[in-house]
C-alpha cells in the first residue's frame, strides 16, 4: 500500500517541482532579477517560506481545486504529468507561464471525456483569471501614486533608504509566503478527493515548491526581472507589494490564481503609473500570448493521454 502511495504522489511532487521554478520567476524576478537581493540568500529563504505558506495558508484553494472534476486514479495522474510536460515546454523557453491555466487546462481536457466538470466553479476560476491582472493593475497604479507621495516626505535620504529596504524585504517575504498558500492546492488539491491528510498534502505539496525554487527558477527569474521594465528600488518595492496582496487577497478566499498574471498587471500597472514604457514588449507579448496556449495544450495533451490510456486498458 505504502509504495501505490508513493507511486500516486509522485506526479504531483514532480508538478510541484516545476511549478516552484515557474512561479519563483514571478514572485523573486523584480527584486533577484534587478540585482537589489542576492540570488542564492533570497532563494534559500523563498524555500523556507513556501513551506510556511502552504502549511499555514493553503488550506483553503487544496479544497476548491479539489473539485473541478473528479476522476479516477489513471485521470489524476495523467492530469499532472500533462500539466507538467507543458510547463516543461514553456520554461524551457524562459517563460513563466500561468500554471494555474495549465492544471485547470488538464483538468478540463480529462473532464470532458468523463463528462465530468463542475462549470460552476470553473467559471469562477476563470473569472479569477481575467479579474488577477486587471486588480493587480488597478492596485499598482494607486499604490505607486500614493506610497511615492509618501515617501517624498520623508526628508532624510538614509532613513528613507533604510524604510524602503524593510518594505522590499517585508513584501518579498510576504510575495513568496502567498505563492506558497495559493500554488499548494493546485498541486495536490486532486489528492483531496482520495482522502489523504489534509496536512500531509500541504507539507509534501510545500517540500515540492520549494524543491523547484532552489532547482529550476534562475532562468524564470531573469526573465521577469530585467526583461520587461527596467525599475529602481522604489518601483520594484511597489510591484511587489502589488503582486503579493493580490495573490494573498485571493489566497484568503480559496482561489487558485496566477503570480504570472498578478506580477505582470502589477509591472504594467506601475509601470504606466510613472509613464515608463515597456523596455521588452517583444517577451511581453509572448508571456501572454503563452496564457492563451497554456490551458489550450494542457486540456489537449490531457484528453490525448486520457484517451491512449483509455484504449490500451
Amino acid at each position: 500500500m505504502l509504495i501505490i502511495d508513493i507511486l500516486i504522489f509522485l506526479p504531483s511532487i514532480f508538478l510541484g517541482i516545476i511549478m516552484g521554478g515557474n512561479d519563483a520567476g514571478n514572485t523573486l524576478g523584480v527584486t533577484v532579477g534587478n540585482g537589489i537581493f542576492k540570488m542564492k540568500k533570497m532563494i534559500t529563504i523563498a524555500a523556507v517560506v513556501l513551506i510556511i505558506g502552504a502549511l499555514l495558508g493553503g488550506r483553503p484553494g487544496l479544497k476548491v481545486s479539489s473539485g473541478i472534476v473528479k476522476v479516477d486514479l489513471p485521470g489524476m495522474v495523467v492530469i499532472n504529468i500533462s500539466a507538467a510536460m507543458v510547463t516543461l515546454f514553456f520554461l524551457r523557453n524562459g517563460l513563466p507561464i500561468s500554471m494555474t491555466q495549465v492544471i485547470v487546462g488538464a483538468n478540463v481536457g480529462v473532464g470532458i471525456l468523463l463528462k465530468n466538470i463542475n462549470t460552476q466553479l470553473l467559471l469562477y476560476i476563470v473569472l479569477g483569471w481575467f479579474s488577477t491582472p486587471v486588480v493587480a493593475f488597478l492596485l499598482g497604479f494607486i499604490l505607486q501614486k500614493v506610497l511615492a507621495v509618501v515617501f517624498r516626505g520623508i526628508r532624510n535620504l538614509q532613513v528613507r533608504t533604510y524604510i524602503l529596504r524593510i518594505f522590499l524585504w517585508v513584501f518579498t517575504i510576504y510575495g513568496v509566503y502567498s505563492m506558497g498558500a495559493n500554488d499548494v492546492g493546485k498541486i495536490t488539491g486532486i489528492l483531496y478527493q482520495k482522502g489523504y491528510n489534509v496536512y500531509l498534502l500541504l507539507l509534501i505539496g510545500g517540500l515540492s515548491l520549494s524543491a523547484g525554487v532552489i532547482l529550476l527558477s534562475k532562468k524564470t527569474i531573469y526573465t521577469l526581472g530585467r526583461e520587461l521594465i527596467a525599475l529602481d528600488d522604489f518601483t520594484a518595492m511597489v510591484t511587489i507589494a502589488t503582486q503579493a496582496l493580490t495573490v494573498g487577497l485571493y489566497s484568503l478566499i480559496g482561489l487558485p490564481v496566477s503570480p504570472a498574471h498578478a506580477i505582470v498587471g502589477s509591472l504594467v500597472g506601475v509601470g504606466f503609473s510613472k509613464g515608463t514604457k515597456l523596455q521588452n514588449p517583444k517577451t511581453f507579448n509572448k508571456i501572454l500570448f503563452s496564457w492563451l496556449q497554456a490551458p489550450l495544450y494542457g486540456g489537449i495533451l490531457s484528453a490525448f493521454m486520457y484517451s491512449i490510456y483509455k484504449l490500451l486498458w
